[in-house]
Formats: C-alpha cells, sequence, structure tokens
C-alpha cells in the first residue's frame, strides 16, 4: 500500500511539474485551430474578392464593347432614316463610314420591310440577300421583337446564313412622315464572337468563367460561354445589363477555391511558434550553461548580429524588387565617387522608360514589375567592371560609368541603351515594346572641385529634353538646356504672377453665317499683356500655365472676362447672339466649377464651351459623364473644338451631344485646291447634319475658302478673311461699321 502511494506521488510531482507546459501545450493548440479557421475563411474572402475584380473587368469590358457596337449600329441607322430610299452603293459608302477597323462589327445587312436587300460588305455576305425575317423560323423570333418593341434587340449565337456564327444586333428603323413614325425595316448588325470576347478579356484570364442568358440557368443550351457546371460550383457572380438584355457572368479559379491559401505554411509556422512558446517551458530545468558554453553562444550571437547588420546595410543600398543599387546608393556614390583613377570623368545617364504606364494600365502591377527586372537585367549585363546600374525610383534608372575621354563613351553608352531597351520583352506570354528615353551628362573638367550634384540635375534636364523631342532617343545636356530651364522658370513665375496681377486679357474673334455673313457668337482668345514683352499669344504660355497645374485659374478669368463684355454689348445694343470659351481638362475635373458656374449670370443659350478634342475623351471619361450633362442644364452650350486633330470617334460625340462641331484650320486650309480634302469636310458635315450638329469651319482665309464651305453645306465660318481676333472696343467698332454698311446698302 505504501508502494503505491509514493508511485501515485511521484507521477503527481511529475504532473505538476509539467503542469504549465501542458497548459500552454493547450492554450496553443487552441490559437492555432482558431487562427487556422479564421485564416482559411478570410482566404477564401480575398480569393473570391479577386475573382470578383477581375470578372467585374471583364464585365466591364464586354458592356463597354456591346454599348459602343449599338452605337456603331444606330448610327448607320440614323444615317438610313435619314435617307431611306438609298441603293446598295449609298448604303455601302454610309456603312463604309461608319464602320470603324477596330470595332468588333463585321457587317450590316439592312432589311426594309423585314427582307434583306443591301449588305456591307457585299462580298461574302451574297446569301443574306433576299433573307426574308417573316418566314426564317429560326431569326423570326429576334426580328418580330424588335420591330414590335421599337427597340435593340441582342440574339445569339445566331448560324448566319452566309456561313458562321455571330452574336446579331437588330435596330429597327422607322421614318417620319408628317406627324406620323412609319416602320421602315431593320438594320442588323453582325457582331464577331471571337473578338468581342478577345478584347474583352475572356480569352486571357485565370479564370473559368460561364456566362449565361439567365440568372440561374439550369440547362446547358442557356450557356453560351463556358460551362453550365460552373454555376454549381460556388462561383462569383454578376452581370451585364443592357438595354437590350442582360447576361449573367459566373466565375471561379480554373484550379477551384482554395488552392493557394497557404494553410498549410500557415499552420507549419504556427505550430512551429507554439513549440517556441512551449520547449522553454518544459526545458527550462535542463537550461544550465557552463561559463565556456555561455561565451560561445555570445559570440555566435555576436557574429549573427554583424552578418545582420551587413545585411540591412546592403538591403538600404539596393532595390528590393530589380537588386540594383537605389537612389541612396547613388547620392552617396556622388559625394564620394569611388574614382578609378585621378583623371577620369563621371558619366552619368538618366533613363526612363517610355511606355512603362501602359504596361502597368494593361498589365497590372505584376506586369510592371516584370518589365522592371527585365529592364534592370538588360542594363546590368551592359555594365562593366566600374560602371553602376541603379534603380532611383518608379521606371527611372541611372548608368554611371567613367572615361577620361567621356564625350565619345557617353555617345557610345546612349545608344546601347536606347537599343537594348528597345528590344522586345515578354510579359505574360504577350510580346511588349517599352523602349526608353536618355538624358546624358559628364563632367567637362579632370581635376580640381567637382559638383556631381548638379551633373545629376543636368542629366535630369537632358531627359526631359529627349522626352520632349521624341522618345526612344537619347539628349546630351547643353548648356542652352540650362538657359531655357532657367528662362522656363522665370517665365513661369512671371506667369503666376500675371493671373495674380490680372494681365490676362480677351480677344474675341466673330464667327458668321456661312449663307449671310451675319454674326451669330464670337469665340473669346487668351492673350498675356506682359509688361516687358507686350501681348503674347497663347502658344507662349499654355504649356506654362499646364505645367503649374492653372489652366483652371486661367479659364475661370477668360470667362469672368467674357461675360462681362457680353453684357455690354447687350447695353450698347450689339448683336452678339453667342459667346464661346475654351475649357481644359483640369477646369472640368475642378469639384467646384458647377458652383461657381451656378454664381454667374448665364442666359441659356449665350454661352459656349469648347473642349478641345485632343483631350482624351476615354481619360476623362468619368468626368465628363457627370460634368456635361449637368453644364447643359445651366444653359451652356457644348462644342468640339480642333475636330480632326486628335482622337475624338463618333461614339464619343454622339455620347455628349455637342451643339457644335469645329473643324480644324489644317482641314479647312487645303480644300482650295484638294478635292480629298473637300470630301472629307463634306463627310464630316453629313454627319453633324444627320445628328442634328451645327459644323464651324476655323481658318477661313479667303473668300474662296468662305464660297466653297457654304457650297458644301457649312453653317459657321471663322477666320481670317472675315475677321481678325480683336478686343472689346475693337469688335464694338466693328459691329458699329458692319451695321451701318448694311444699312447703307439698304437704302
Amino acid at each position: 500500500m505504501k508502494f503505491r502511494r509514493n508511485i501515485a506521488r511521484s507521477a503527481m510531482s511529475h504532473t505538476s511539474a509539467f503542469a504549465p507546459a501542458i497548459f500552454a501545450a493547450t492554450i496553443a493548440l487552441i490559437v492555432v485551430w482558431v487562427a487556422t479557421n479564421w485564416r482559411l475563411e478570410k482566404s477564401l474572402a480575398d480569393e473570391r474578392s479577386i475573382v470578383a475584380g477581375e470578372l467585374a473587368t471583364i464585365s466591364s469590358r464586354l458592356q463597354t464593347n456591346l454599348n459602343s457596337n449599338v452605337k456603331l449600329l444606330q448610327g448607320l441607322a440614323a444615317g438610313i432614316a435619314v435617307n431611306p430610299t438609298m441603293d446598295q452603293s449609298g448604303f455601302s459608302k454610309l456603312a463604309a463610314q461608319i464602320l470603324q477597323p477596330d470595332s468588333q462589327l463585321r457587317s450590316f445587312a439592312a432589311a426594309p420591310g423585314m427582307v434583306v436587300r443591301w449588305v456591307y460588305p457585299e462580298k461574302g455576305n451574297e446569301k443574306a440577300i433576299g433573307l426574308d425575317y417573316r418566314t426564317n423560323e429560326k431569326q423570326r423570333p429576334a426580328a418580330m421583337l424588335a420591330r414590335n418593341t421599337h427597340n435593340i434587340v441582342l440574339t445569339g449565337p445566331v448560324e448566319l446564313v452566309q456561313g458562321g456564327t455571330a452574336f446579331v444586333v437588330r435596330c429597327p428603323i422607322y421614318i417620319t412622315e408628317g406627324t406620323s413614325q412609319i416602320f421602315w425595316g431593320l438594320l442588323s448588325g453582325i457582331v464577331d464572337i471571337p473578338k468581342l470576347y478577345q478584347e474583352s478579356g475572356l480569352g486571357s484570364t485565370e479564370l473559368e468563367i460561364a456566362i449565361s442568358t439567365v440568372p440561374e440557368p439550369n440547362a446547358a443550351n442557356q450557356v453560351f460561354f463556358g460551362s453550365l457546371e460552373t454555376f454549381s460550383k460556388k462561383p462569383v457572380q454578376t452581370s451585364v445589363d443592357m438595354v437590350y438584355g442582360r447576361w449573367t457572368l459566373a466565375a471561379r479559379p480554373k484550379q477551384g477555391w482554395g488552392q493557394n491559401n497557404g494553410i498549410g505554411t500557415f499552420e507549419f509556422y504556427a505550430i512551429l511558434l507554439s513549440l517556441c512558446v512551449v520547449a522553454p517551458i518544459v526545458w527550462v530545468g535542463f537550461l544550465t550553461r557552463s561559463r565556456q558554453g555561455t561565451i560561445e553562444k555570445l559570440r555566435l550571437h555576436k557574429k549573427k548580429l554583424v552578418r545582420a547588420q551587413q545585411r540591412l546595410e546592403y538591403l538600404s543600398l539596393h532595390d528590393a524588387l530589380t537588386g540594383l543599387p537605389n537612389r541612396r546608393f547613388v547620392d552617396r556614390m556622388i559625394s564620394q565617387p569611388p574614382r578609378p583613377s585621378p583623371d577620369d570623368c563621371l558619366i552619368l545617364l538618366h533613363i526612363d522608360l517610355d511606355r512603362f504606364k501602359e504596361i502597368n494600365d494593361t498589365k497590372g502591377h505584376a506586369g510592371g514589375d516584370t518589365v522592371l527586372q527585365a529592364t534592370a537585367s538588360r542594363l546590368a549585363d551592359l555594365a562593366g567592371p566600374n560602371d553602376v546600374a541603379a534603380r532611383i525610383g518608379g521606371d527611372e534608372f541611372i548608368f554611371a560609368s567613367w572615361s577620361t575621354n567621356p564625350e565619345p563613351k557617353a555617345n557610345v553608352l546612349a545608344q546601347q541603351i536606347v537599343d537594348t531597351l528597345e528590344q522586345t520583352l515578354f510579359v505574360d506570354g504577350a510580346e511588349c515594346m517599352v523602349g526608353a528615353s536618355v538624358g546624358v551628362a559628364w563632367e567637362t573638367e579632370r581635376a580640381g572641385e567637382r559638383d556631381l550634384g548638379q551633373l545629376l540635375l543636368n542629366a535630369d534636364l537632358a531627359l526631359y529634353e529627349a522626352k520632349k523631342t521624341g522618345r526612344g532617343r537619347a539628349a546630351i545636356f547643353t548648356e542652352e538646356l540650362r538657359s531655357a530651364a532657367i528662362h522656363s522658370k522665370e517665365l513661369a513665375d512671371e506667369f503666376n504672377q500675371a493671373l495674380d496681377g490680372d494681365e490676362l486679357v480677351a480677344f474675341f474673334q466673330p464667327q458668321f453665317n456661312a449663307k449671310t455673313l451675319e454674326i451669330v457668337g464670337v469665340e473669346t482668345l487668351a492673350r498675356w499683356n506682359h509688361p516687358r514683352k507686350g501681348l503674347l499669344a497663347p502658344d507662349k504660355f499654355l504649356d506654362v500655365a499646364d505645367r503649374l497645374g492653372r489652366t483652371g485659374d486661367m479659364d475661370r478669368q477668360i470667362l469672368q472676362k467674357a461675360l462681362f463684355e457680353l453684357t455690354r454689348w447687350d447695353r450698347l445694343g450689339m448683336q452678339i447672339p453667342r459667346v464661346s470659351v475654351n475649357i481644359s481638362a483640369r477646369r472640368l475635373a475642378q469639384p467646384n466649377l458647377l458652383a461657381e458656374l451656378s454664381e454667374l449670370p448665364l442666359a441659356s443659350g449665350r454661352v459656349c464651351f469648347e473642349l478641345l478634342e485632343t483631350i482624351s475623351f476615354d481619360d476623362f471619361q468619368p468626368v465628363l459623364n457627370e460634368i456635361i450633362p449637368a453644364v447643359k442644364e445651366l444653359g451652356i452650350e457644348i462644342e468640339i473644338d480642333d475636330f480632326g486633330t486628335g482622337h475624338a470617334s463618333i461614339v464619343s460625340l454622339l455620347r455628349f451631344e455637342p451643339r457644335r462641331l469645329k473643324i480644324d484650320r489644317e482641314i479647312i486650309k487645303p480644300i482650295i485646291a484638294s478635292p480629298s480634302q473637300r470630301r472629307l469636310v463634306t463627310s464630316i458635315i453629313e454627319i453633324g447634319r444627320s445628328q442634328n450638329i451645327d459644323i464651324v469651319a476655323e481658318g477661313v482665309e479667303t473668300m474662296e475658302h468662305a464660297k466653297i464651305l457654304k457650297d458644301l453645306g457649312c453653317h459657321i465660318l471663322q477666320g481670317y478673311a472675315l475677321a481678325r481676333p480683336m478686343t472689346s472696343e475693337q469688335l464694338i467698332e466693328f459691329c458699329r461699321v458692319k451695321h451701318k454698311g448694311i444699312a447703307g446698302a439698304g437704302r
């Protein structure tokens, strides 16, 4: 009995000794279990969020592409409604103007009276001619639906009479006879399915995607892209809502959910951490070491500390992504140059990638990182024993070298870098061309004090010059560049003072009715009354205003001056129907624009904002979608300026419904001697007429220009042949003389 009690006491003693360790181990297991479940749920949520983001992007692209195609079809339908009696030749000519090379639309078919009579292009679509939608059982339901509902109908994939499958967009056309709307027929657009899928991103994704015509498909024929099974695998879903239908998109990773959540690695480190907590408690009684062992341990720790310090120092001087030296390394090199020999001069080449932003926008940050790593590798391959290739931030790199004769070596290095970085590289399996611009500067003396910090600034100036004069090239620093930079800084300071000191003045150029030559409006033009240089035209200060970010302030001042003069002209009894002012993208994006405009004395239809066509309608799409309708509500008209020089599409014009379209002077100038230019102007006028948009021709330099434009059907003329830009006082006198001349002619 006593023996048994001793055994029990011994067991209890051992148990109590390890009780803290058992308790700690239990807590650690619970924490690991809870943390694992939490991380698993978070990882799945993050994964679904990523998939949802990619699917939203694809959905947006798909909807945008479909809407773009529909807008083009509507544009062609509007042209047919204007001239419903056209023949095949007229239809082909109009369709050729509407159909864009980059559109997913590959052909059109017009069916007056529900029977296909005209097709474009004719080649390859001959079999479609004569197709009667009323008797074709496969296409009759969609055709009748478009006719009966007066709406656009999208069907597909559809087997075409001329062969192949495609999505078909059908648009009913009604023509006006008196006060009635008469059904003319149908216009069909054939959408290229592979091109639509490819340009919408469906062909280049790691997702398993399915698209259905119903929200919850239960049959295979309801899914026209992907597999019905995708909808049963807990996918992320979204929809593409269109006036002419709704598609449901479902997506999941091709490998399935939770394949890359890293739970196994997390559990391993969590258990390892738990052991690190529990093990010292278990072995606390056995961690007695001799003095020599302690000294040895301290010595080993000291070595690790030295290695860690060395590692930290290396990381502080090198870029984590590319492994190249960083900006801190370059600054140290310049402050304490490791000159190979006393006579060597330092050469600095500042490199900036040309199309890196496009890669980032299209391929994402992962694609951008691939480009940066490839660039770093190519620069490192060019570096010699004493050369340094460094990344100083973003897509900017520095290449440093030494030479006793720096100029020829700098030129050779610059050309080698430009040629090397122009070579094709692959991002996500696709070929990409990036290219680079290079600014070059070197020391001009071999002894004495050298300001190497200024040398880096010189390379920056040369890089700016390379960017300004054309990408994919190198520019050498010169003293002229420094002088230009100083002049630019002085001009910027003076322009800031000009805005604050009210030195900007408004000039006005009249616009005339092409038929009667009566004044129908004036365009307001900014001039700078410089205290020393006199009156400066916009080409002398617009770039400065843009760099300073003060184009919005300039537009505000000119608008206020124009409104003041308009009020003054009204009091004098002048007949100035409308005043136009230019508005910049920066001004459009200002959050307080509408509040400021609502406080101004704006008469409806008497103020017009001119938007340069060179404003990127895609880049400013969200701003324009919100601001343009609100500006119109205030009674301000919208006009597209310099049409033909930028990249506004017909779709963009239809979207924002401008009141007028101003053809650029470079298109107008050659119409006297060039029949092709006259045909181009005629096409623009026809498009404007079909959309109820007035056409303004600027740059009318001779009365022969005026006569030709009048005969072509242009509405409004502006140019030196009729009137030059003038001050308000000069405009008042101009109108007085013109009115007096008209009155005299009447007598």
